[in-house]
């Protein structure tokens, strides 16, 4: 009984009367006809039938189309104090079980959202730490795992010099596609703020650690398409907000994309 289902809908959590019945025992209909009961006291009580109570239907094995209800954490809390002994214990422990992992759950994911800082803000502050390691002389493996350590958290690889398969950076990204600043440049921030916005798979982010005082994030050819993708998608908009700033967008003669054999030249401006 502790497996109960919780249904996520319209942004409420719900548990479907059919496994409520299941649960405590008792046929469908009957717990339906007490569900109409409850809501005729609560609408009389001028109570939102929709924190209870939300009507729902159902295909039987038969195709026809048939009434539930979805209950929610107070529509159960209701249920269950109909009950009495080991039925009503255990449909209460199941409910609140059921319900508190969910919130906890939800709970959890807020604050790793709400605490995580973005990548690119991630970026700046790894570079402010790699720049105190040329004071102190830090050798090259020191660097590396430290780098290692960092972006761990963020899933992404971090590849020594020369070792790395994702070789576009956000400027190479702009000129391919065809994103110019004011100045006609490709514009690298505006790409670093799409990627952002974007769920991109471990794999196809990776850092590169160079001296001691920095670092080069490179792209695979599947974050270009998800750029490209995502511009269609917001309809190419001419201003990306990120954080206090506004980037301004131009856009230009993008390079096409070519064959396995041919070169990409990404020393110039299509603008």
């Amino acid at each position: 009984m502790n497996e109960l289902t919780i249904i996520k809908q319209d942004g409420g959590s719900y548990v479907d009367s059919r496994e409520v019945a299941d649960a405590i025992g008792k046929p469908h209909n009957d717990l339906m006809k007490a569900i109409r009961k409850y809501n005729e006291y609560l609408t009389a009580g001028n109570f939102s039938l929709s924190d209870f109570f939300v009507e729902y239907a159902y295909f039987d094995s038969t195709g026809r189309k048939l009434p539930c209800y979805l209950l929610t954490k107070m529509g159960c809390e209701i249920v269950a104090n109909k009950l009495t002994g080991k039925k009503g214990v255990m449909f209460t422990a199941a409910y609140v079980t059921r319900f508190n992992e969910m919130e906890a759950a939800e709970r959890a994911e807020f604050e790793v959202k709400s605490s995580t800082p973005t990548l690119r803000v991630f970026n700046a502050a790894v570079r402010n730490v790699l720049s105190g390691f040329r004071y102190t002389y830090a050798s090259a493996k020191r660097v590396y795992d430290f780098l290692n350590g960092a972006y761990e958290p963020f899933g992404i690889l971090v590849a020594p010099n020369g070792e790395i398969d994702n070789n576009l950076s956000a400027t190479d990204i702009a000129r391919i596609i065809g994103i110019y600043s004011d100045n006609c440049l490709p514009h690298a921030h505006a790409v670093a703020a799409i990627i952002d916005r974007l769920d991109l798979a471990p794999e196809d982010i990776e850092i590169i650690p160079f001296g001691v005082i920095g670092i080069s994030v490179r792209y695979s050819t599947c974050v270009l398409n998800a750029v490209k993708d995502w511009l269609e998608e917001n309809n190419f908009p001419r201003d990306i907000p990120y954080l206090n700033f506004e980037y301004h967008i131009h856009y230009g003669r993008p390079l096409s994309f070519l064959d396995d054999d041919e070169v990409i030249d990404l020393t110039k401006d299509y603008c």
